[in-house]
């Protein structure tokens, strides 16, 4: 399944949240490939792959997954909130 979403983050923070809440000490999966504005996990539980671009001063976020549709969508809300919750501080 395809997601997408935008974030004020930069494209590298959101990639960093990425490896976090999917990754090792997050939901477990390894990451199995990291290019410049891309991320690649997968484990048992299934695969995420997390594509970022900037644009107009957001940062678009594409996902695709096989088997974490639940998670992903629990992603996309967490980065919205910290963006929001970050910009409300500044």
């Amino acid at each position: 399944m395809n997601y997408g979403t935008a974030t004020r983050f930069s494209p590298e923070q959101v990639l960093q949240f990425a490896a976090q809440f999917f990754g090792p000490s997050g939901l477990g999966l390894a990451v199995i490939a990291r290019g410049p504005g891309s991320l690649e996990l997968a484990g048992e539980r299934g695969r995420v792959t997390v594509r970022v671009h900037s644009l107009d001063g957001s940062t678009e976020v594409f996902l695709t997954t096989q088997g974490l549709d639940y998670q992903v969508r629990q992603f996309m809300v967490k980065i919205y909130e910290e963006a929001q919750r970050t910009h409300q501080a500044q």
